[in-house]
């Protein structure tokens, strides 16, 4: 089967990033990049086109939203010019006419792809779509595996071991209400128990990445980390894996919640979400889970008084 895939903001670090990941590992068979940038976009179009010469026979173009036709999957990554925050929630209300557009974009051309939102902050948004575009939840997924990437990393670092022997999940919301899975920590699949000196430093450090990235004002984030995470997932979507990842996705009686974005661990294949496993946690990380919640329904209410759900 002819895979097509839509990604909308693909000029920007995120997008860009994202292409070249996604077209460098052969996953799809055309790949339709959209942005307003549109001299910046046709660059990397005709980079990209070159690229892929000797990897897979590919078509790589520009597009503009009827281009989106057709299209198995949809990669929304476009958002508000960068400004300086201190939090992904800041930047709600910048974005959230961008999803606006996003959503008749989905409804009038491409209804039954697969979405994949990374626009900030993921899971108000990824919520706000479901709502505006009337989708099928198991469609709309918004991407949180950054999260998990950096437990992998820090963790590495605290036990002195190569973070490719390391499996650790980040759930919750994707900021600062994120919950570290310490108890599903895994050392070339073991379980290991680490010191709670070692779990307090690593909390720590989760914060200023955001806040590193932030100080150099350049208005570039983690494009090359998503980029990685987004092909993976697109993988798992187009090849029906069934792989597991944590994704902010519309919860409908799961972990006792109902109409709220959040993430969780996902079997991810073709068509979307195939089923979201309901996992074992520790009682701290059940109360951190549940704070979660309380931050996440909050945002919801603020949310619909926004967009008047």
């Amino acid at each position: 089967m002819s895979v097509k895939l839509g990604i909308i903001g693909a000029a920007g670090t995120l997008g860009s990033c994202a292409a070249f990941a996604i077209a460098a590992q052969g996953l799809v068979d055309e790949l339709v990049l959209m942005d307003l940038n549109t001299k910046l976009l046709k660059s990397h179009q005709m980079d990209l086109e070159t690229a892929v010469t000797p990897i897979k026979k590919m078509t790589v173009r520009t597009g503009s939203a009827e281009d989106l036709g057709g299209c198995q999957v949809v990669v929304q990554t476009a958002g508000a010019p960068w400004r300086q925050i201190s939090a992904r929630v800041e930047l709600l209300e910048d974005n959230l006419p961008i999803i606006r557009e996003t959503a008749e974009l989905l409804k009038r051309y491409c209804p039954d792809a697969v979405v994949i939102t990374a626009t900030n902050p993921v899971d108000p948004l990824n919520y706000a779509l479901y709502r505006t575009t009337g989708m099928d939840r198991k469609q709309l997924i918004g991407y949180t595996l950054n999260d998990s990437i950096r437990l992998r990393m820090l963790t590495a670092g605290a036990l002195g071991v190569d973070s490719i022997e390391v499996e650790g999940t980040v759930i919750g919301e994707h900021g600062e209400h994120q919950v570290l899975l310490f108890s599903s920590v895994r050392v070339n699949g073991e379980p290991v128990l680490l010191s709670e000196d070692a779990k307090a430093q690593i909390r720590a450090e989760i914060p200023k990445i955001l806040h590193a990235y932030e100080s150099l004002g350049t208005g570039r984030t983690s494009g090359w980390t998503s980029a990685v995470g987004l092909a993976d997932m697109v993988r798992a979507i187009v090849e029906d894996t069934g792989q597991i990842f944590p994704c902010s996705v519309i919860l409908a009686g799961e972990y006792g919640q109902e109409e709220i974005s959040i993430s969780v661990p996902v079997r991810l294949g073709r068509g979307g979400v195939k089923e979201i496993p309901i996992i074992d946690m520790s009682a701290a990380e059940k109360a951190d889970f549940e704070e979660a919640f309380v931050y996440l329904n909050q945002m919801k209410e603020a949310l619909g008084d926004i967009i008047k759900l």
